[in-house]
């Protein structure tokens, strides 16, 4: 996909990858030129641990860390406006 479709100029590239450091994420860190990495995460303690490979795996490659986003952290009710937070909130290690 990368190599078979002209870009043309392009100010920003985002390629939304599935959790973890494998031989995708991987690859296509070592064979792109990487800006900076953003990571998503959930507030869960697997997936916090899955971040914290992936942030190694970017300082490991010589990759700025943009960001952090944590998704699914809460949830408001449309009806009652009440927070539920359905994953947990704000887990740390």
């Amino acid at each position: 996909m990368v190599e078979n479709i002209l870009w043309n100029d392009v100010d920003i590239l985002l390629f939304d990858m599935p959790p973890g450091t494998g031989d995708a994420q991987i690859t296509l860190a070592q064979n792109l030129p990487v800006t900076a990495g953003i990571c998503v995460t959930t507030p869960q303690k697997v997936a916090l641990d899955d971040t914290i490979r992936s942030l190694d795996m970017f300082k490991n490659l010589n990759i700025p860390i943009a960001g952090i986003v944590e998704n699914m952290s809460g949830f408001i009710c449309p009806e009652t406006n009440k927070r539920y937070d359905i994953f947990g909130k704000g887990t740390t290690s």
